[in-house]
């Protein structure tokens, strides 16, 4: 969760500044830019994670550069470092938002944080079965894995830890799953189904 706090207080700290810095010309289309990433910070902070997609946006327009002779497209928010090629009175380039995009994957999984997520075996081994189903609550991300907590009984054995990271399938929502017992001793790892609820 730090690091997607602390993207967070960077949209919500530029975002801010941008629409300080452009108060005598609220027309700006970097203004839209700016209430979009305050948004998407407000919401992340009011654990509305399902908006998560908001911040993506945030991040996307403000990678393109472009100036055609009079007319500039740069919707970059607060700092405005580009790299460009220039072509007679073109110019064409990215903004250092680019950089930016370290962070997808993390907000991509931000979607999961917080709800409620049911999985069964996708492969059955000797303790998890394919009839069973199971679900836990992602609280946090670590190393582009959600993490929650449990209280996951199997055979008799509680589970308090589940780190849980989503596989790329077409038809069926896949996961690749770690189930730590209380005592740290004989993990459960599998391929799993899961859906959210």
């Amino acid at each position: 969760m730090k690091l997607l706090t602390g993207f967070y207080i960077f949209v919500l700290t530029t975002s801010i500044l941008t629409i300080n810095n452009n108060l005598n010309d609220l027309l700006n289309p970097t203004i839209i830019v700016s209430l979009l990433g305050i948004t998407s910070a407000i919401l992340f902070f009011m654990k509305k994670t399902s908006f998560y997609f908001l911040a993506i946006i945030w991040i996307m327009v403000q990678i393109p550069y472009l100036i055609i002779g009079e007319y500039t497209i740069d919707l970059s928010q607060f700092i405005n470092p580009h790299f460009s090629l220039n072509i007679g009175s073109i110019s064409l380039g990215i903004n250092a938002q680019i950089f930016l995009l370290f962070f997808m994957k993390t907000i991509l999984l931000s979607e999961f944080l917080f709800q409620k997520l049911t999985f069964k075996a996708y492969t059955e081994n000797d303790k998890l079965k394919r009839e069973n189903e199971y679900s836990f609550i992602p609280t946090d991300i670590v190393e582009k894995k959600l993490i929650g907590n449990s209280e996951i009984v199997i055979e008799n054995e509680i589970y308090s830890r589940v780190k849980f990271e989503p596989i790329k399938s077409e038809r069926i929502k896949k996961a690749g799953i770690t189930l730590i017992p209380k005592n740290k001793i004989g993990e459960i790892k599998a391929t799993v189904e899961y859906k959210l609820n």
